[in-house]
């Protein structure tokens, strides 16, 4: 009896895309990360694809290997939660940190442009003029509430990427849809096409988290990613004209006056009257992605250095340096002048102040994703 349930264990196949569609799509919480599609086996002969708004689908069912490869490094499943953990010495509730600074990039013309004190962009600098990457997988802004990707290859590069200057006009041609929300890891295969040996990635919490599992599987192209920046994410914003019109008409304003968004407790517009207008994440529940409500990670746990605006002061960012690799990039860039601290925001009151608001939005976040599973646990009940 114990060799035929053996046999039957070993004839069982690996859960595959159908599992996906069930156990995350159909309930609502696919991030839209690209992961899945990016790194599929069948990719060569299609078997599945990303859409323009909701999660992949399949292309040709028939050509699915059901390799389980997507499954695997989906971000909604935990498979490998305990490796990673392990690996990455994770601890509740912001993941390990061995320094936290309130930063920003030497560079007055970064200041300008960027959302926050530009560490982000400052760093990637480092490496890109150091050689220690070909370039680097990041967001572009395209409007207030719309970014694409973008393989940033030179300075100039980095440094567009890092503006917020809208252009409303344009982009208010994408069909009246509207979202912060971008699948920066979908160019990974298209990178090693191009033979790019060396590459940085910045990304939310969903995305860092796949490439950590594909790095943890050795899928290729994953092995060219040297370093790691996340960003942190309460959540991300994702809706048509029609939610737009009312978030406007509730909040007195238009999105064509926003010449930059920011994030800290509130998310903040810079108006072109000059005024700041700073909104709670409330105001903006209507246009939530669906899918962050289900995502647990705010400080992204799994990066070599996490960034963001809350807990410092307008013009700085917060830094948690998480990885051996990332304390040696970071302490490179200050000692070469690309990023420089204030002494006088980094006492120990000041960091214990920047610590004690990242950990309260990641329990806030990781009570939110509770009680999300929790729903549809109710629900298949």
């Amino acid at each position: 009896m114990a060799d035929i349930v053996h046999s039957k264990v070993l004839e069982t196949p690996p859960k595959s895309f159908e599992d996906l569609i069930i156990e995350v799509h159909e309930k609502g919480i696919c991030g839209q990360c690209g992961g899945c599609v990016n790194f599929c086996s069948a990719s060569e002969i299609m078997a599945i694809k990303m859409q323009d708004d909701g999660p992949p689908v399949y292309v040709n069912k028939d050509n699915c290997l059901h390799c389980g490869i997507c499954y695997l490094i989906c971000p909604q499943i935990h498979i490998l939660d305990n490796e990673l953990r392990y690996r990455f010495n994770w601890k509740p509730p912001i993941g390990n940190w061995t320094k936290v600074v309130s930063a920003q990039a030497r560079s007055e013309q970064i200041q300008e442009e960027a959302t926050d004190g530009g560490v982000v962009t400052g760093i990637l600098l480092y490496l890109l003029e150091n050689n220690l990457i070909d370039g680097a997988l990041v967001c572009k802004k395209i409007g207030p509430f719309q970014r694409e990707s973008f393989f940033a290859k030179t300075r100039q590069d980095l440094i567009e990427a890092a503006g917020s200057k809208f252009d409303f006009s344009a982009s208010t041609e994408k069909l009246g849809k509207y979202s912060t929300f971008t699948p920066t890891i979908s160019g990974l295969k298209s990178l090693l096409d191009l033979d790019r040996t060396n590459i940085a990635v910045v990304g939310v919490p969903c995305q860092i988290h796949s490439i950590r599992k594909m790095q943890q599987l050795k899928i290729l192209p994953a092995h060219i990613i040297k370093y790691t920046l996340g960003l942190f994410c309460y959540e991300n914003f994702s809706f048509y004209d029609p939610v737009r019109v009312r978030l406007e008409n509730k909040l007195g304003f238009s999105f064509s006056d926003i010449l930059k968004m920011n994030i800290k407790e509130n998310i903040l517009f810079k108006l072109r009257d000059g005024r700041t207008l700073a909104v709670p994440f409330a105001s903006l529940k209507e246009g939530m992605r669906t899918a962050c409500s289900a995502c647990d990670d705010f400080s992204n746990v799994y990066s070599d250095i996490s960034f963001g605006g809350l807990g410092s002061e307008q013009g700085h960012t917060s830094t948690l340096i998480r990885t051996r690799i990332g304390e040696n990039v970071y302490e490179q860039a200050v000692k070469k002048g690309y990023i420089q601290e204030d002494a006088s925001l980094n006492t120990s009151i000041k960091k214990s102040e920047m610590l004690a608001k990242i950990i309260s939005f990641s329990k806030m976040k990781m009570k939110r994703a509770k009680k999300r599973f929790n729903s549809i646990t109710k629900f298949r009940l």
